[in-house]
């Protein structure tokens, strides 16, 4: 009877109560680059005392290792990429890793990816294999995986465990293209006179913008010169139409779509005028060629 009373009681227990703990919990990080989506699922081990933790019963060295714990650890990219210059086709891999005492370790991406992290696939044609330079780093108890860089065309994945970073640096496919031939930036070029307006569209205040063509992207910036927008990109979206790619330290990290878009007009084939509307499609001024 007391069995069966324990029985019960434990069927009755409810869900939330009865749920497994694990000593490696469930974790998962997901990062958007330019529409692209980067998404890891691992179980996250703790030191649990434990240090050092490679090249031990832990992680021995020469051994095929999930960087994960239970199931491996999975990788899923919703378009292609690249990871440290090597190709990755859409869709989702078990992550491995050759862990070395000396020298590049290799990481594994097998596209099998219910595999458990005592089962080690061997080495096959269908898999994505690179070497991969590790870094020392403070001590780090959980493993995490993260991503400490990004940039607007990628950054670096990375896995930090006991004192040891794996990183791995990725880059997306671009959406937009932000060189321009010389022979189609020529016709933007030079100083434009840009009357600002009210919503009513009564003029409010002149400026002047400067467009050239430097380093194979059309670029431009105000007089007065604008504190935020300084020299930005001129990111073509449409024909005609431009975004504005706004520089940190000599790269563009982000632009300004549909924030904000200069639309140039034409007259028998000649650009003779620019509108800046915001993303509510409301017109903040117009520019003409300077005279």
């Amino acid at each position: 009877m007391i069995l069966r009373a324990v029985l019960v009681a434990s069927i009755a227990l409810p869900s939330s109560l009865s749920a497994q703990v694990r000593a490696s919990e469930l974790g998962s990080m997901s990062q958007v680059i330019d529409g692209t989506r980067i998404t890891v699922e691992y179980s996250r081990p703790r030191s649990r005392g434990r240090d050092p933790i490679f090249g031990t019963k832990a992680v021995h060295w020469d051994e095929v290792w999930t960087p994960g714990a239970n199931y491996a650890t999975t990788l899923e990219v919703d378009k292609p990429v690249k990871l440290n210059g090597m190709p990755v086709a859409k869709g989702k891999y078990s992550v491995w890793l050759v862990v070395r005492k000396s020298g590049p370790w290799t990481v594994v991406l097998e596209p099998r990816v219910k595999l458990y992290h005592m089962s080690p696939p061997d080495s096959n044609a269908s898999q994505v294999r690179f070497p991969v330079t590790v870094k020392a780093v403070p001590f780090t108890d959980v493993l995490t995986w993260w991503m400490p860089e990004l940039t607007m065309s990628g950054g670096t994945l990375a896995m930090d465990w006991e004192r040891v970073r794996v990183p791995m640096k990725i880059e997306v496919e671009p959406s937009l293209v932000t060189t321009i031939p010389p022979a189609e930036a020529a016709p933007y070029l030079g100083e434009w006179s840009f009357t600002e307006q009210d919503s009513t569209g009564k003029p409010t205040k002149v400026s002047q913008l400067t467009v050239t063509h430097e380093d194979e992207t059309l670029k431009a910036r105000w007089t007065p010169e604008d504190p935020y927008f300084r020299t930005f990109a001129l990111v073509r979206i449409a024909p005609d139409w431009f975004a504005p790619g706004i520089y940190d330290k000599g790269e563009i990290y982000e632009v300004l779509k549909p924030d904000m878009t200069l639309e140039f007009s034409r007259e028998n084939g000649r650009v003779v005028s620019f509108i800046i509307r915001d993303m509510e499609d409301n017109v903040w001024g117009i520019g003409r060629p300077k005279r």
